[in-house]
């Protein structure tokens, strides 16, 4: 009775998650959809694949002609029916809607890694709140960037287990890092993962220089080598996937190239590679709203001085209105954007605070 009372706190948390996502989502539940670029893209590209599939009894193709004249199916479209972590993604998200299971897996993952640390539910939640609702979260989800969210979704989780095993709970933390790992890998969006890596590897670090200033290095060393072991474990029932992505990556413009002026190329170029990362001065947008614009077409208001040189110049007014609903409001340094990422003011101060 004693532990029901512990965990009913964390239970009406989740739920009261699931319907801050559906709020947030509402139109959902009448069965609306966000009408997403990417994916309208993604089923043009898969549909000769889908088709293949429900005309041979779930047989899987392994060539596509319906992209760059022909390519790996398996990069496109695949399914993998004895990856479990793929089956237990689609019972976490509670039977949400789309993309409100995004949403709630934000929150879920963000509190289960408050939690880990030891911060009061009240707390935790709070924090789990300002992870998720974030503008970044809409802006790719506008987008259609799904499977980036979803991936985003699980690298607290995977980062909450690994700092439980250098708490002292090894087994518990190594367990879980190896299921949370293999559900964000399963979610097909490596570049999440490689970024989830490289927080790993700092957070690596700075137990490797606070073990070796207090004296504990075995211990280090030992639960080090038991998360490594957790990361393989992780990674197999992706291993597929992996395996054939990296293989293939060899023979695309991210492999080297034999057409390259520059002798010793290897993969994409740095401005190609970072054309659609933050500005450093763009940074500011985490803190303050609009630092470097708002969205590459933004509708600005009849108050704004545009639409009054409009006026002013004799275009009508019905011209002038449509003209001022799709203005480039963005002088970032990326191509475009749909928004500014915003983390929130208070959410940074209180992160400023806590380091501290």
């Amino acid at each position: 009775m004693d532990k029901l009372k512990k965990f009913l706190p964390h239970f009406i948390v989740l739920i009261g998650m699931a319907v801050v996502s559906l709020a947030y989502m509402s139109p959902a539940l009448d069965g609306k959809k966000v009408w997403q670029s990417d994916i309208v893209h993604f089923k043009g590209m898969a549909k000769e694949i889908v088709d293949f599939r429900e005309a041979h009894d779930g047989e899987e193709p392994l060539w596509t002609n319906s992209m760059f004249g022909g390519m790996p199916a398996y990069q496109v479209s695949v399914l993998y029916p004895s990856n479990w972590s793929k089956t237990i993604l689609k019972m976490l998200d509670l039977g949400l809607p789309r993309p409100a299971n995004y949403l709630f897996l934000l929150m879920a993952g963000a509190y289960f890694m408050f939690i880990v640390l030891g911060i009061d539910w009240k707390i935790s939640l709070v924090g789990a709140l300002g992870v998720a609702l974030c503008s970044y979260t809409f802006i790719i989800l506008e987008v259609g960037h799904n499977s980036k969210a979803h991936a985003m979704a699980f690298m607290a989780p995977v980062l909450g287990s690994v700092l439980l095993a250098y708490r002292g709970k090894l087994l518990l933390g190594a367990s879980l890092t190896a299921f949370f790992l293999s559900l964000q890998i399963a979610t097909n969006h490596l570049q999440i993962t490689y970024y989830l890596a490289l927080i790993l590897v700092v957070l690596g670090i700075v137990k490797l220089i606070a073990a070796a200033k207090d004296g504990s290095l075995p211990g280090f060393i030992k639960t080090s080598l038991v998360l490594v072991v957790a990361a393989v474990i992780g990674v197999a029932p992706n291993a597929s996937n992996l395996w054939t992505t990296a293989e293939y990556g060899k023979d695309t413009m991210r492999g080297k190239s034999e057409l390259s002026a520059k002798e010793g190329t290897d993969g994409l170029q740095m401005d190609y590679a970072t054309n659609w990362s933050y500005g450093v001065a763009e940074t500011g947008t985490l803190l303050i709203p609009n630092f470097h614009g708002g969205a590459s077409q933004s509708k600005l208001s009849k108050k704004s001085n545009v639409y009054e040189a409009l006026i002013d110049n004799n275009i009508p007014k019905k011209q002038a209105e449509s003209f001022i609903k799709g203005m480039p409001t963005y002088w970032g340094t990326q191509p475009g954007t749909s928004g500014p990422v915003y983390l929130g003011a208070i959410i940074c101060l209180l992160a400023v605070l806590g380091m501290f």
